[in-house]
């Protein structure tokens, strides 16, 4: 049995209260919930990163969406309004920070 304080409410975009959902699985990257967090799932990141405060994308490494997240982290190499910073998992295991 899960534990329940490992429930985070959500739901699919679409529907007639999705402004009051405090987690939207969409398609597309609006945050007509009032997120500031984009999470980003083998996508590639989206053309404007201007309507969030962090944007974190997620693949899988030797993905095609990993060659995809080399060339979206050199393109916002030269903002200077973009923080970068990316997680490696370490030889040993865990994760390092990088960036």
């Amino acid at each position: 049995m899960a534990d329940p304080d490992s429930f985070l409410p959500h739901s699919r975009a679409g529907g007639s209260q999705d402004s009051e959902q405090p987690i939207l699985l969409s398609p597309v990257p609006e945050p007509v919930n009032g997120a500031r967090l984009l999470m980003v799932l083998e996508a590639g990141l989206p053309p404007s990163l201007d309507l969030f405060d962090r944007v974190l994308n997620l693949f899988d490494d030797g993905s095609d969406a990993h060659a995809q997240a080399r060339t979206d982290w050199k393109a916002l190499g030269g903002r200077n309004d973009v923080q970068r910073s990316y997680w490696q998992q370490a030889e040993r295991g865990g994760w390092e920070k990088r960036g």
